[in-house]
């Protein structure tokens, strides 16, 4: 199974910030079935599944340690990793009540699988030919772990026969967005204070931009995904 990785700068937070989508392609027991279709002069409507409410991960205490300072120094770094991720994930609410982040995704992915299919686009899905069914699965904070807190988010893009129900082609995306950034020698507690401190700073704005960062990287992974699907089909 090809799994393309997409990596750029984050502008919205330090110069080692890193954006990272992986795309994961799958269609029954066959990659897809573009190939026995003809697209030209159809039509194509999206339908978007819902949008869940963002999530929180956080990470436990290893208290195995035998020296009792370490012991204290990691917890207390953790548990301030901790009430900055909650304060964080209240800001981040706050910038995806702003975004409708799966109209937006869908969106993005019907623009550029128009083009590739050479379809026509149409907002009645109950007359499209075709539905491009999008599903943003689940997303939020992760702040789990002595590292650097990261935004995730999980989605599914699934090309269907509207008349039979037929699923053409489906990609699954995985993407991830560190907020913070590593620092080589810091040690666990140095990382999970950087990370503390890097979400005390982040704004709604700033969650809005990365967001929108991860949604523009996901659809063009699912984009670049249909197009080399396509040119399988097409040789």
């Amino acid at each position: 199974m090809r799994q393309p990785t997409m990596q750029l700068h984050s502008p919205a937070f330090t110069a080692s910030a890193i954006a990272c989508v992986v795309a994961a392609s799958a269609c029954g027991g066959t990659r897809h079935h573009l190939n026995e279709y003809t697209f030209a002069n159809r039509t194509l409507a999206t339908v978007v599944l819902g949008t869940p409410a963002p999530g929180l991960i956080t990470g436990g205490y290893d208290l195995r340690s035998t020296d009792i300072v370490d012991v204290v120094v990691k917890a207390g770094s953790k548990a301030a990793k901790d009430i900055e991720a909650r304060r964080a994930r209240a800001r981040m609410d706050s910038a995806t009540a702003r975004m409708r982040l799966s109209d937006s995704l869908a969106k993005r992915m019907l623009d550029r699988a128009t083009r590739y299919l050479g379809v026509r686009p149409t907002t009645s899905p109950a007359s499209a030919d075709f539905l491009l069914e999008v599903h943003l699965r689940n997303y939020g904070l992760d702040a789990g772990g002595s590292g650097a807190a990261s935004l995730y988010t999980n989605a599914e893009a699934v090309l269907l026969d509207r008349h039979t129900g037929r699923e053409i082609w489906s990609v699954k995306v995985h993407g991830t967005d560190r907020l913070a950034p590593s620092i080589r020698g810091a040690g666990s507690v140095g990382g999970t204070i950087i990370a503390a401190g890097a979400l005390h700073t982040m704004s709604v704005q700033d969650f809005q931009e990365a967001l929108d960062q991860l949604m523009t990287l996901s659809s063009n992974v699912v984009a670049d995904e249909l197009r080399s699907a396509l040119r399988d089909a097409r040789r």
